[in-house]
């Protein structure tokens, strides 16, 4: 995998973004609590990492105790200021959530921020998308986002005056043909991003959307596609790195990102702006 900074010539993406993680502060977090879903992996493993060096107490929620303790066990091995404690959690039921939250809030006292991370999809023709397969879908993606948010505003947030949920959407915005029901459900979840902002925000909560575009995690590998070929779609030409997103989701929880709720910030190397064919443009 290519080391070399986004933007330069041959690029696909970096491994790793120390630039981009070098943005904030040490300390910026600290006092602060924070759950992580789809902790294990990708952007949620990346996001976790950068809030414990910022000084967060992290909790990282997913399915499978392995990679979750990977996650915590590299964040000890770079000697991460904050804490980061597991659970495991299947965020798609309701009973369950409930129970990692009694363990948490315990354990926590309170969560300041949430990331709403977990989230997959498999592509599929519209007319061919099979009803339980639309549901398993925005199950995860909308569905699991809506009750921890509300539960972790309900049960912590709203009570103590304060909270950040930043939740990871999909860029483009335009449509995604093969992917009618991850498209909904992310449309729906910045849908309900807005309202609850409007809700909440006299109630000290703040809700941030980030749609990325094409990240580089080990998704691309699972699908089999060519990430040099992805690469060559967004006008930036390179893809985007889980690091890059880990950046502005900290951005969002920091003291920078207080005065922001209610919208959806695409960071996505253009891929929004670009229509059908824009990778065969000349340049």
């Amino acid at each position: 995998m290519s080391t070399a900074l986004p933007g330069e010539p041959g690029s696909i993406a970096p491994a790793t973004s120390p630039a981009a993680l070098a943005v904030l502060a040490d300390g910026a977090l600290s006092g602060r609590t924070a759950l992580v879903t789809g902790g294990g992996s990708g952007i949620g493993r990346a996001s976790a990492l950068l809030l414990s060096r910022l000084g967060a107490r992290v909790v990282v929620v997913g399915r499978t105790a392995d990679s979750l303790d990977a996650t915590a066990a590299l964040a000890a091995e770079s000697g991460n200021v904050g804490r980061i404690s597991t659970a495991v959690c299947d965020v798609r039921e309701p009973d369950a959530v409930d129970a990692m939250l009694d363990t948490v809030l315990a354990d926590l006292g309170g969560i300041d921020v949430l990331v709403n991370n977990a989230g997959g999809q498999f592509p599929s023709a519209g007319e061919s998308l099979s009803y339980k397969g639309f549901r398993a879908v925005t199950r995860l993606n909308l569905d699991a986002t809506w009750y921890l948010t509300a539960r972790v505003a309900e049960r912590s947030m709203l009570p103590r005056g304060y909270g950040k949920v930043i939740s990871i959407t999909m860029s483009p915005h335009r449509g995604y043909p093969g992917l009618a029901h991850s498209s909904a459900a992310r449309a729906a979840v910045e849908s309900l991003t807005r309202t609850l902002a409007a809700e909440w925000g006299p109630r000290g909560v703040r809700l941030v959307a980030i749609a990325p575009g094409i990240v580089l995690t080990e998704a691309i590998a699972r699908y089999g596609i060519d990430p040099a070929l992805l690469a060559g779609v967004p006008p930036l030409r390179s893809l985007q790195s889980a690091d890059e997103v880990a950046a502005l989701v900290a951005f969002l929880a920091s003291p920078a990102g207080d005065y922001i709720t209610g919208t959806t910030i695409t960071a996505d190397g253009g891929l929004d702006v670009a229509g059908p064919g824009f990778s065969d443009a000349p340049g």
